[in-house]
């Protein structure tokens, strides 16, 4: 039996512009962009289980069985108990 999953960001991408040389010599530093916050839901898949599967660091599955979260949602996982 599938199950609904979602591969979703446990750490946050983040992108950062280089530096460069403004018009008055000095370095300018541009503030880092957030591209893709944690819980951003990168992708869904169909699967019968976890059983052998390696998530890549930053990242982590759900079951969504209910199809919430698309590509691109925000997953918040529940408060530990």
């Amino acid at each position: 039996m599938y199950r609904n999953y979602v591969l979703y960001r446990t750490e946050a991408k983040i992108y950062q512009v280089p530096s460069y040389q403004g018009l008055d010599g000095k370095t300018v530093t541009p503030a880092a962009i957030t591209v893709q916050p944690v819980g951003y839901v990168v992708a869904t898949q169909l699967l019968s289980s976890l059983s052998g599967i390696t998530v890549p660091a930053g990242f982590a599955y759900a079951p969504d069985a209910a199809g919430t979260y698309p590509v691109g949602s925000t997953y918040t996982p529940p408060a530990a108990s």
